[in-house]
């Protein structure tokens, strides 16, 4: 249907008669005829009033201004343009401002979301927001352009704002289940975290802040807010201790699984079968045999024989004459153990694709462990078995070959601190194949303390750039130690500026002093004393006696005489590394000496491993420290430092504790 026809009067014209129809322009021209629809017009035409004629201009969304013609002034009115190409165009944008305002109220505004918002806006904002309407709009329409108008200008600002409001709504809409679902009710930093969703999500723990509490309550309440099934949600841990207890805590519909279990559940789903463990896995002794075994067969050539002996002394510090002394020497067993573990980082490391890069600069050292893997995949092949290190790399092969089929959408990761580059390449494949998947991380960088293992802090401090744009919020309150252990081990753990900064409160109090130092002469006399002088104060305690190493603790024969002596103290001792997780109500620290064997620990020269490893980090000791930083936090009323009278750790020192015990000799 024709609305209005006329010819182009001027000479200079472009084209000669122009139609306005109810879906779109035509051009007439004297060789050829144009057609626009008015959906594809980025805007109504212009009209620009001249003395005589008015020009038209005619805007398309792929290409900006196309046409520009003339028309007689006063044949036709802007109000006309805008009439019909508001007609063609209102539905669309009344129906896009809905499903963006469903959006915004249904879920948090995610990271990517709010990319979504923002591309969809910037592109209807040059559409409705650049020109003055001369005809009247209905009510919906001019709520939707009042909408659009406000989110093309949200500021950064105006966004926490608005999740702000959400997360509040969604705090009061649930407070019956936040206030239940574990056995304290969850604080208001807790519930945030189970609120917000986004794709990409790091939430930083630090001791004691009920970490596992918001595993738990996250996943239920995935399931409880937005109906989503729990078979839909994995929940990854370190190990299986913690995999267990959060089983335990989510129920058996979740699935909770260690990265090696998981390994094995994608194995089997693939090839129909559990994959079988190679029991030079399962039994150390045996595998350490198998390497002894392997290398006096391969010492037999005597350019091989040449080869382990400088490797023995490059990689291990560890001369070595007659092949069949060394092998009965004390030195052997810490050269075999030091080979198993490379051959594992070196599996890790081809996996990584990094293998070219070690050469380089430690051909020497690989050739020689080269034919030590060699002979162990033999063994493994004939056996019909597999290790961790072959678990993951398959795990990883049958993702990236899409043999498996991701069925979960929420991926939550504990211990996030401990991933190492080989997981985390994992992690990576398990998101790239799962359908719009969501990753919540939790962890606490100052406890990163599994370098040797393959951890790399860098995953966690640099979370965005192995994972994308994310989320990252912290848990604000611990539950464990008073406000002085917390505002002691922050300080002392921060002074690596490459440590995230953590904004944390004290939940309990305590009365006395938290940290005590005690000088020693000699640390067991010291211990007795102190033991004797908590169980005469308080009877019943629970204390944890901890150390760099074993060789700083008391024998197994010294503590269970400990234990004997002092039947009213719950007493366990462990190192560092062991106790992560765990808690007493006092800690006595040894070991507190400097140089060699000492504390911090002094690095070793071991250039194939290193080279295996997360690259160093720059300053001083930083490992070390954040393992300080985790003893220093397993006490929940005080830290008992014993303090050597000469040569102290540079730690003690740096703590700068002022209160010191006054030990009682035992009566």
């Amino acid at each position: 249907m024709n609305i209005i026809n006329f010819e182009i009067k001027s000479v200079i014209a472009k084209h000669v008669k122009l139609v306005l129809q109810n879906d779109g322009i035509q051009l007439y021209g004297k060789q050829q005829h144009k057609f626009y629809l008015w959906r594809d017009m980025l805007s109504p035409p212009r009209l620009s009033a001249g003395m005589f004629f008015c020009d038209v201009k005619i805007s398309l969304l792929a290409c900006g201004t196309v046409d520009c013609v003339k028309v007689e002034k006063g044949k036709f009115s802007q109000a006309n343009f805008q009439a019909l190409w508001v007609s063609q165009n209102a539905a669309h944008l009344i129906s896009t401002i809905g499903k963006i305002e469903r959006l915004l109220q249904a879920r948090y505004l995610s990271a990517s979301n709010l990319v979504l918002v923002r591309d969809i806006i910037s592109s209807l904002a040059p559409r409705w927001l650049s020109w003055q309407p001369d005809v009247k709009l209905t009510e919906p329409l001019l709520q939707a352009i009042y909408t659009l108008r406000e989110l093309a200008q949200w500021q950064a600002n105006d966004i926490e704002a608005f999740r702000d409001a959400y997360i509040l709504y969604q705090e009061n809409k649930y407070e019956q289940f936040f206030a239940n679902v574990e056995r304290q009710p969850l604080t208001s930093a807790q519930r945030r975290a189970c609120i917000v969703q986004d794709n990409r999500q790091l939430l930083l723990a630090g001791a004691g802040t009920g970490k596992t509490s918001v595993m738990a309550a996250r996943a239920k309440f995935l399931v409880c807010s937005s109906g989503e099934k729990a078979e839909n949600i994995l929940l990854l841990a370190y190990a299986s201790e913690a995999a267990n207890e959060l089983q335990q805590r989510v129920g058996a519909d979740f699935n909770c699984f260690t990265f090696h279990a998981l390994g094995m559940h994608i194995i089997e789903a693939v090839e129909g079968h559990k994959p079988k463990i190679s029991s030079l896995v399962t039994e150390q002794q045996k595998k350490l045999q198998f390497i002894s075994d392997t290398i006096q067969a391969l010492c037999l050539a005597p350019h091989y024989y040449s080869q382990f002996k400088q490797f023995c002394l490059q990689e291990c510090q560890t001369p070595i004459g007659e092949i069949t002394e060394f092998f009965s020497s004390v030195n052997c067993s810490t050269v075999l153990k030091h080979i198993a573990v490379l051959i594992g980082h070196y599996k890790n490391t081809s996996v990584l694709k990094q293998l070219s890069k070690i050469e380089l600069h430690h051909a020497s050292l690989l050739e020689c462990l080269k034919p030590i893997v060699g002979e162990y995949q033999l063994y493994l092949k004939n056996e019909q078995a597999i290790d961790f290190e072959d678990m993951i790399a398959k795990t990883i092969a049958y993702l990236e070959q899409g043999k498996f089929i991701v069925p979960w959408r929420h991926i939550m990761v504990d211990e996030f601190q401990d991933l190492s580059p080989v997981r985390a390449k994992l992690l990576q494949a398990l998101l790239k194949h799962a359908n719009q998947s969501q990753l919540f991380a939790v962890g606490d960088d100052w406890q990163s303390i599994y370098r040797f293992s393959g951890a790399d802090v860098s995953l966690i401090t640099h979370f965005k750039e192995y994972f994308g744009a994310a989320t990252v919020g912290q848990l604000d309150q611990t539950f464990r130690y008073p406000q002085q252990i917390l505002d002691v081990s922050s300080q002392f753990v921060c002074a690596n500026p490459s440590q995230l900064v953590k904004h944390m409160r004290a939940h309990i109090d305590y009365d006395h002093n938290s940290f005590v130092k005690c000088p020693v002469d000699n640390e067991h006399d010291a211990l007795k004393a102190i033991l004797n002088q908590l169980a005469q104060q308080y009877g019943q305690l629970s204390v944890l006696l901890l150390a760099r190493n074993h060789k700083m603790l008391p024998s197994k024969q010294q503590l269970k005489q400990l234990k004997s002596q002092f039947s009213g103290l719950e007493l366990k001792a462990m190192t560092f590394h062991a106790s992560k997780g765990k808690e007493a109500q006092f800690c006595i620290i040894m070991g507190l000496y400097d140089g060699k064997g000492g504390f911090p620990a002094q690095s070793r020269t071991q250039p194939l491993l290193e080279s295996m490893l997360a690259s160093q980090e720059p300053y001083p000791h930083a490992e070390e420290r954040r393992l300080f930083y985790v003893a220093l936090t397993r006490a929940r009323q005080q830290v008992i430092l014993l303090e050597p009278k000469t040569n102290a750790s540079p730690f003690l020192q740096e703590l700068n504790i002022d209160c010191v015990m006054d030990i009682q000799s035992e009566k």
